[in-house]
């Protein structure tokens, strides 16, 4: 029993510390590749008052305000979600890899193009607006969005990790089998 407690031990520090490792050392060129995606993407769209990103910074030139950069801060990126994903496919759920790899790659997409999408959108009204309107957006609509969709996300990756309801029936059936021929043969034997 103590081996087994120690490596459960091991497996939920490593669901903690690796992530976070991961998180300080990817988080500035993580940033910077979100703030360039979306302005690129907002460009190719056509959204006009949409300038470059400067490293983890997009500058937001409003209609009829002063422009200014907004910040992908470190709450704003998808990157710990992803992460988080990534560590308890790794280090604490069980199971086929392949089936594993699946519900990460696919939770973590989903939180990814959400997160892209938020971001968007608050530099969307940003332009629109100006600061102020952005960071009303942001701090409101954006985290009750951003919840929303680390919610689907786990969603997703449960429904990918569980197993179907017609292969857990199948898999009582044939247990139920392998038991009544087990009982059947003891039965027979003692006759």
């Amino acid at each position: 029993m103590r081996g087994h407690t120690l490596k459960v031990i091991v497996r939920l520090f490593l669901t903690f510390a690796v992530p976070v490792v991961l998180f300080l050392v990817m988080l500035d060129p993580w940033r910077e590749a979100e703030a360039s995606t979306v302005a690129t993407v907002m460009q190719n769209l056509g959204v006009t008052g949409v300038s470059d990103a400067y490293g983890y910074r997009i500058l937001v030139l409003p209609t009829s305000a002063t422009p200014f950069l907004a910040v992908i801060s470190p709450s704003c990126s998808a990157l710990a979600a992803i992460l988080a994903f990534g560590a308890i496919s790794l280090f604490l759920v069980r199971g086929e890899p392949g089936r594993r790899i699946g519900a990460f790659l696919a939770a973590s997409t989903l939180v990814l193009c959400c997160n892209f999408l938020r971001i968007g959108l608050s530099i969307w009204v940003g332009v629109r607006t100006d600061i102020d309107g952005l960071t009303v957006f942001h701090d409101w609509v954006g985290t009750a969005f951003g919840l929303i969709y680390v919610l689907g996300g786990f969603t997703v990756y449960l429904w990918m990790l569980l197993p179907s309801n017609r292969r857990l029936l199948a898999e009582y059936k044939r247990a139920q089998e392998l038991q009544q021929g087990m009982v059947s043969s003891s039965v027979s034997d003692h006759e």
